[in-house]
């Protein structure tokens, strides 16, 4: 974990490595600054520190290159340079054409994380704005762009590429969650917290809560089985290149580590 970050890509499929080459440098921080639509409650105050803290988190460990992401809080919506990232709609997002995090505090407050102004459920929320944040490694480091064009040149395997790229995302959160451990911050329940919000929004449980059949040609993000496995591995592992190892069966369809799961295939 002392190691800067780098990232490398290979075939269709990205594959982000820790590497001791060069010095850790610290980044230069934007100065945020909110518009009149941005929410200023309590939740959103702390989204915000958990994304300056992960900004300062992975900046130290990438080193020199690092640019900032930045974070936006609306109340409902905000304009990006993807379009507007609505929370009616789309719930927390990152746009990689402008660094920018959009996570709406009205979307942390539904059924599914339930937070509030006195920080219940506070842990669920830092997972899950550590995982969008894994995004914008995944655009610095240009995972992303070779994720869309493996896509676009695999459309058969298109929805195992989309489950690989955010079950990575999953694991890159578990790295920080883990850093966060062993500073003795997290409390009692934490990770039942993270682990309750990573199976609530699994492909297939969303799709039961809803009502409709699981269709895994569909999946998108990952079995609630699949998302914990892997945000497991990087939190016991704290290792980046371990979790890169979710891309190495992506075209046999398993995705599944040591698991039984195949859902997505």
């Amino acid at each position: 974990m002392r190691n800067c970050i780098r990232i490398t890509c290979a075939a269709s499929v990205a594959i982000l490595v820790a590497t001791g080459a060069g010095g850790c440098v610290e980044a230069d921080f934007d100065t945020p600054s909110y518009s009149s639509e941005e929410s200023k409650s309590q939740l959103a105050g702390f989204i915000r520190e958990i994304g300056d803290e992960l900004n300062e988190f992975w900046g130290e460990q990438w080193g020199e290159g690092w640019k900032p992401a930045k974070i936006r809080v609306p109340k409902r919506a905000a304009d990006t340079a993807c379009g507007t990232i609505d929370a009616d709609e789309t719930g927390p997002a990152y746009c990689g054409d402008d660094r920018t995090m959009v996570l709406p505090a009205r979307f942390f407050r539904d059924e599914i994380i339930g937070a509030d102004n006195k920080g219940r459920n506070d842990a669920a929320v830092a997972a899950v704005v550590g995982h969008e944040f894994s995004h914008h490694l995944q655009t610095l480091g240009g995972v992303e762009e070779e994720v869309d064009k493996g896509a676009e040149e695999n459309p058969e395997v298109a929805n195992l590429i989309s489950v690989a790229y955010e079950l990575n995302a999953d694991c890159l959160m578990g790295i920080w969650m883990s850093s966060v451990n062993d500073q003795k911050r997290l409390e009692p329940g934490d990770i039942d917290e993270v682990l309750g919000a990573l199976e609530k929004i699994g492909d297939d449980k969303l799709s039961a809560d809803a009502g409709v059949e699981a269709d895994p040609s569909e999946f998108d993000h990952g079995t609630s089985l699949q998302r914990i496995t892997w945000f497991a591995e990087g939190f016991e592992s704290e290792d980046v290149d371990a979790c890169s190892k979710v891309f190495d069966d992506l075209f046999d369809g398993t995705l599944t580590k040591d698991t039984k799961d195949s859902s997505s295939g």
